[in-house]
Order: C-alpha cells, then sequence, then structure tokens
C-alpha cells in the first residue's frame, strides 16, 4: 500500500485510502482550548495540541499564520513513536501490522520534513522491533546522505532472566539533518573525569597538561628520525610507527616547553595538551549510558512522584530528553514532539529555554498526564528530572489547542459528499482559507455573522467565501471591493450558471472553486 496514504479512523486505529481522498488531504483548524501562564494566545506560544499528529503537523505547515512561524523553522525535532512491539500498554496500543506502521511513520516524517529547518536533525527514537526498517525509509524520506548517526541508549543495567535467547537491554535514537551540509551540533560539557587527566607535575605555568603520545601507524614522510632526550637516551618511533611531526617541529615543540621527557629526561617524548587549551567540550558520542543519562524507570519514577497515581507506561527519563536537546538546540530555539505521551520533551524544553511545540492524540493521557505536567512546569511545581540542572523555577507559559473536527463530510466509499453548512459562523470561512492558503485578514468571531465579503489574502489575490449561491450579483458587489491589480477567489457551495464567465471578463486570472469538490485542487492551480 506504498501509493495509498493513511488516515486515523478515530477509534485509535487506520484506514488505507487513495491520496487524493478528502480525508489525506484536508487542512484541519487549530481551535483554541485555554491558556496557561502567560502564554499570548497566538501562533508563536508554547503548543499544546490535542489530536493527531499528522493533523496537527499539516497544519502548522499550511495554515499561513501558523506556517510563517514554523514551516522550515524547527531546529529539533524528537519522537518517540509507538515501537509497534506488538504489545497493549494501558495509555496506547504499540501492535500494528507492519505496513500500517510504516505507513504512519512515513506520513509523519514527510510532515516533519516540511517543518524542519534547514540546519535541523530529527530524532527517532525506538527499539529493535522496526528500528532497521525505520532507517531504511528515513534514508527515502530524508535522503541516505542525511544519515547522521545510530545512538544506542543502555536503558537498564539489569537484564531480564525471563528473555528467551537474548535480554534487550538498549534503544536506538536513529539521527538524520534536514541538509547535512548545514547541520551543526553543541558540544557537551566536559566530565570530571576528563579533566582528572590533566595534571602538572613539572609546575608548567601554563596549567595542568596531558601526555599524548607523538607516535602514529600512518605513513608520514618526515616522521622517521631519531630524536635524542635531554638525558643523553635516543629514542625512535617504534616498529612500524612515524612520528606524527616533523624533526624541525619536534625541535619548536620542545623549546617551547611542549614536550615531556619524563622525571628523569630520558623517557620517550609525549606532548604537553595544555586543559586550558582544548576544545571546551566534548564531542557527543553514539553511546549513552544510563548512569549518564538516565535509566528508564527513571522516567515512570518522574511522572509518578510529579503527579502520582498510576505512571505513564513508557516515559523516558528527563535526563536522556536534555542530552538530546543540548546537542541539537540552542536556547529560543523550536522543538517539536508529535507523540506526546506524558510530555517529557515539552517539559525538558520548557527548562531549558526552548520554545516547544507538542501533540497527543489521546484525550485522556492530555488530561491526565501532559497538561498537568506542563502546567507543574510552568508554575515552578517540577522539582524532578533536569530542573536542578538546568536552574528551573517557573514561568513562561503555554496555549492549548485541538485539531478541529472536519467540516467535510465523506461517504463511505470516500466519495466527497457535502460541507457542513450549519457548522458555527466563521468555521467554514477559517477551513476554506486554511485549505487555500489563503491569510484571513481577521479571523472570524465564533458569534459573528459571516458575510461573503473579502476576509483572505494570498500575494494580490483575494479570498471570499459565502454559503449560499455564487451568481453574478454577488461578483459585481466583490469586483467594486479589489484594489487596483487584485484578483479574486471565489469559493462557494453552488454556482449559478454564467458566474464563472463574468468573473473572468471583468477580473481576468480570478476564478470561483466550488467547495467541497473543487476545493482540494484549487490550491495546486492558484
Amino acid at each position: 500500500n506504498k501509493d495509498k496514504s493513511l488516515v486515523a479512523d478515530g477509534a485509535g486505529g487506520y484506514l488505507w485510502v487513495d491520496p487524493d481522498d478528502v480525508r489525506a488531504r484536508e487542512v484541519r483548524l487549530l481551535d483554541p482550548v485555554s491558556r496557561v501562564g502567560d502564554a499570548g494566545g497566538t501562533p508563536a506560544d508554547n503548543l499544546l495540541v490535542r489530536g493527531d499528529g499528522l493533523d496537527a503537523m499539516r497544519s502548522l505547515a499550511r495554515i499561513p499564520e501558523y506556517a510563517e512561524v514554523y514551516r522550515g523553522r524547527v531546529k529539533l525535532v524528537y519522537i518517540d513513536p509507538p515501537f509497534n512491539t506488538r504489545q497493549a500498554f494501558e495509555h496506547y496500543d504499540d501492535s500494528l501490522e507492519h505496513s500500517v506502521w510504516l505507513g504512519m511513520m512515513r506520513e509523519r516524517l514527510e510532515a516533519i520534513r516540511d517543518l524542519l529547518a534547514p540546519d535541523g536533525s530529527v530524532w527517532v527514537h525506538l527499539d529493535d522491533a522496526e528500528m532497521a526498517y525505520c532507517k531504511v525509509l528515513m534514508d527515502e524520506v530524508f535522503g541516505r546522505q542525511n544519515f547522521v548517526a545510530t545512538v544506542v541508549w543502555q536503558r537498564t543495567n539489569s537484564p531480564r532472566n525471563s528473555a528467551q535467547f537474548l535480554s534487550s537491554d538498549t534503544d536506538y535514537l536513529l539521527v538524520y539533518a534536514q541538509e547535512i551540509d548545514r547541520l551543526s551540533f553543541n558540544m557537551l560539557g566536559r566530565t570530571d573525569e576528563m579533566d582528572a587527566k590533566f595534571k602538572n607535575p613539572d609546575g608548567d605555568e601554563r596549567g595542568p597538561w596531558f601526555a599524548a603520545d607523538l607516535s602514529a601507524r600512518n605513513f608520514y614522510s618526515k616522521g622517521s628520525y631519531v630524536v635524542t632526550a635531554p638525558g643523553g637516551k635516543q629514542h625512535g618511533p617504534g616498529a612500524g610507527r612515524f612520528w606524527a611531526v616533523s624533526e624541525d617541529t619536534m625541535g619548536q615543540l620542545d623549546a617551547d616547553g611542549r614536550i615531556w621527557w619524563g622525571s628523569a629526561g630520558n623517557n620517550k617524548p609525549t606532548r604537553k595538551l595544555f586543559l586550558a587549551e582544548v576544545r571546551q567540550g566534548r564531542v557527543p558520542s553514539t553511546m549513552w549510558l544510563p548512569e549518564e543519562v538516565g535509566y528508564v524507570r527513571n522516567g515512570k519514577q518522574e511522572t509518578k512522584s510529579l503527579l502520582g497515581g498510576d505512571p505513564f507506561a513508557t516515559p523516558k527519563p528527563e535526563r536522556l530528553l536534555e542530552r538530546v536537546l543540548t546537542i541539537g538546540s540552542s536556547p529560543g530555539d523550536i522543538v517539536l514532539d508529535a507523540f506526546a505521551g506524558s510530555g517529557t520533551t515539552a517539559a525538558v524544553a520548557h527548562k531549558m529555554g526552548r520554545r516547544w511545540v507538542t501533540v497527543e492524540q489521546q484525550e485522556s493521557t492530555v488530561d491526565v498526564f501532559t497538561r498537568p505536567r506542563l502546567a507543574k512546569v510552568v508554575d515552578g511545581e517540577d522539582p524532578g528530572g533536569v530542573t536542578e540542572s538546568t536552574g528551573w523555577t517557573g514561568g513562561g507559559g503555554f496555549s492549548e489547542l485541538r485539531v478541529a473536527p472536519p467540516v467535510v463530510e465523506v461517504s463511505e466509499a470516500g466519495s466527497v459528499t457535502t460541507v457542513a453548512l450549519q457548522a458555527e459562523p466563521g468555521r467554514i470561512e477559517r477551513a476554506v482559507a486554511a485549505q487555500l492558503g489563503y491569510e484571513l485578514d481577521a479571523v472570524p468571531h465564533p458569534d459573528a455573522v459571516c458575510g461573503p465579503g473579502l476576509i483572505g489574502r494570498s500575494g494580490r489575490s483575494r479570498l471570499a467565501v459565502t454559503r449560499s449561491v455564487a451568481d453574478e450579483g454577488l461578483v459585481a458587489v466583490l469586483v467594486s471591493e479589489l484594489g487596483d491589480d487584485e484578483l479574486l477567489l471565489l469559493a462557494a457551495p453552488m454556482v449559478a450558471p454564467g458566474t464563472r464567465e463574468a468573473l473572468a471578463a471583468a477580473v481576468p486570472g480570478s476564478r470561483v472553486v466550488r467547495y467541497p469538490r473543487e476545493l482540494f485542487t484549487a490550491r495546486a492551480a492558484r
């Protein structure tokens, strides 16, 4: 079914449909639900979205007021999707047919690609069940050249004796760049163990240093010579080895006091690397140990201690997300998680000064875990996780949105039947504008009576939406409202004979779109 699209069926499952099916193409509205903290109710707020992640990401990329903020501007995406381990957890079902799982992931990865910044990265957290297949899928979506690495997280140090063959103690994070040539990662802080290797036995005024080997296996044309130590002993690089620097450079380093010959002055030379001169950080590795980023059990402990009751089934420890966000983002960057779960990504992003968007499909999960947790972070009532390491004391806020129900009604056969014309004032108008990519001049108030005037703009094209019949009289009124050099796109559920011709004659290049039947082809044609 690679040639088909996958849509949520509203009951936790999925349906295969034709890519042109309205359910696979409708841009859903994002309705406000509530605000927490000092959120301003704008698209630039931190966003907690209730609904399917694919619908939410499509809306962020297509509705003009959101697209301006998010399309091509998300610096880091971390997702912890269902692993497809054939298990049923309390808060979600993790058992999908393999091709359905791949289809679900493909469409979400394609939506992520539309939102990701050119210098951004996406991190997909999986286990053995689907990791290898997802790697190939991500090669297809992002390009094999944009593969960065596979991070291995040892999530436990207690092997399961109940395992049939081998105890699986690791998860994997597949890391891809949007454009590998533009990607840059931050370094991690140096550890005490790393700095402890630096000593100063000779009291060098430049401070502690580390003795680095000056020989190497790789051939170097100027690396075959003998040096004489201050104590008189002669040294070559060793059998099958070469000095890593030329004889002249060796002399310059020695003159600058950067060669260590040992306390007696007769040792094989090593190069003094001063702590003050090394890179102030460490390059991240692909092996992450639980002592550094947490154990799988820590995630459950964090949610349970914060929210009480039964812990979320599969939360990740905050230190793990702190590592991801430290490497792939900086304060002020936008971080996205389309599988929010208990809200770990957003909680850590908030504490680290990142902007965030997180989406969760299950209403009960949002009510019990995600929203209460994030509200406590805002209120400074979350003492656990990375609160201490980030110095978080509270502040900020977020807006809560909900992916709106579809405006277009679809028959069982998948054909478009009608638009819910009885929808509250403003909804159809907003939905048409979102689908066609027009930015509203002013969002119609839910209580407003919307007339068929000019309500949206895209470049020099103006949008008008009517809930009644479009006829020549309406065209004449709307044309009179147009400015110089402006075009008109008129959307209507019914079109009287001669209307299209009248508009084309009055303002060449203008069009009438009958919704819903023509709504999903009009954007491409415009």
